[in-house]
């Protein structure tokens, strides 16, 4: 039996190392540069915080760049746990690039000013951060109905809502049936991609698996797709 999109994105933050801890992070990419807007950018944004638009791109640019070669760097082996050889229908290669995208988008999101929309805790995301995570990579796949559901949370953030609020829309019945709607597309062009294949040997979406390495180029596009939806709503 083929995986559905949510069996993979479930897979993929148990992976060791899925979870981004905002503080290390913040405090490594704004570095010696901007040393003196750590704090304020921890505590509040890096928008708040003072830094520019550019200067926030570039920092997005260049954890992108890190994370995509990452994903052709390291073996498919390294870091995944035991239980992945039970799931069988998952490809590790694939398990381990969705991963690297969930550690990119918690990444995006810190750099934007979402400062606590996605909780990755104990190998598990909770419902909220899971609906999160699932219209983050629809908007990094392309889909329509995901930079819709994106734009109206950037739209209640603009209007006052905390992150706390944010994830309780995400939790809200009409706004959990459109992200299933959104994992569902997700999962036809999964079935679409991986069915008649070797599985392992099956990239959904972005294009095809060579030699158990995912193309950094894939990475980087579907990473900056999303950089770009997060930069025009606003930090």
């Amino acid at each position: 039996m083929l995986p559905t999109f949510d069996e993979l994105v479930a897979q993929a933050v148990r992976l060791p190392g899925t979870a981004v801890n905002r503080t290390a992070y913040l405090t490594e990419a704004l570095g010696k540069k901007h040393a003196r807007r750590v704090r304020d950018a921890i505590d509040t944004t890096p928008a708040q915080a003072g830094l520019a638009p550019r200067d926030i791109d570039k920092i997005a640019k260049r954890s992108i760049g890190r994370d995509a070669r990452r994903t052709t760097a390291l073996s498919i082996a390294a870091g995944i746990p035991g239980g992945m050889a039970a799931a069988a229908t998952i490809p590790a290669d694939l398990a381990q690039f969705y991963g690297y995208l969930i550690r990119c988008i918690q990444k995006l999101t810190y750099l934007y000013g979402w400062r606590d929309l996605i909780r990755i805790s104990g190998g598990q995301a909770d419902a909220a951060s899971g609906s999160a995570l699932v219209i983050m990579l629809g908007v990094m796949a392309g889909d329509a109905q995901a930079d819709a559901v994106l734009a109206r949370l950037a739209r209640l953030r603009s209007g006052g809502a905390n992150d706390a609020a944010l994830r309780m829309a995400l939790e809200a019945k009409a706004l959990s049936r459109e992200v299933a709607q959104i994992s569902d597309t997700l999962t036809r062009r999964l079935a679409q991609r991986l069915g008649g294949q070797v599985v392992g040997k099956a990239m959904p979406i972005v294009g095809a698996v060579i030699s158990g390495t995912i193309s950094n180029a894939d990475f980087y596009a579907m990473a900056r797709r999303l950089q770009k939806q997060l930069r025009s709503l606003g930090c």
